[in-house]
């Protein structure tokens, strides 16, 4: 059970201050729930080119958490106890589901970008785009959760070899994934 002195002792400043800024927990909470996730979706949103197929490498490989990455897994952890609240908190539940919506568009956006680059087939790109971050999100909590070290890897693989290839034109594919490049 998460208390405010639990939160201050990570904080690098007092408890009254906290108290200051936030009158409950809950109101602590989903302000961090607000940072954490405007973050994120940031985060995986970002690219360094404009080419559809590798902003979809980019933001596919966005979930892996290899061995090791400790860091990552505590931040999915945490990703995953927030998610935990939305299910009984209204407010938790409708800022989450934004951040589920802004990432599933985000997908979405890379997709139809790929079909008018003629880079993608014709799809549904709101559709395939959730398909995309529900695997990607369900195989990272699976891996965090039960121990199963390369479930983003392997789910990240499956998505270029059974859904990205799929969605290439006529003649292109994604080749062997080799952890630089499709």
């Amino acid at each position: 059970h998460l208390t405010m002195q639990d939160i201050a002792d990570e904080f690098d400043k007092s408890r009254p201050l906290l108290h200051y800024h936030y009158d409950t927990k809950e109101e602590l909470m989903l302000a961090f729930v607000d940072n954490m996730i405007g973050w994120v979706g940031g985060q995986l949103a970002q690219s360094d080119t404009e080419e559809p197929l590798d902003r979809m490498e980019a933001y596919i490989d966005g979930f892996v958490i290899d061995p090791g990455e400790e860091d990552r897994e505590t931040f999915a952890l945490a990703l995953l106890e927030l998610r935990v609240q939305a299910v009984h908190n209204d407010e938790f539940r409708s800022r989450l589901s934004r951040h589920y919506e802004n990432n599933v568009g985000t997908v979405a956006d890379i997709i139809a970008d790929g079909i008018e680059a003629e880079v993608f087939r014709e799809v549904d790109p709101d559709e395939v785009g959730e398909f995309v971050y529900t695997s990607l999100v369900g195989a990272r909590m699976y891996q965090v959760t039960m121990g199963a070290q390369h479930a983003s890897r392997r789910a990240r693989d499956a998505l270029a070899e059974f859904v990205v290839d799929d969605l290439l034109v006529d003649g292109r594919t994604t080749g062997e994934y080799t952890g630089r490049s499709w």
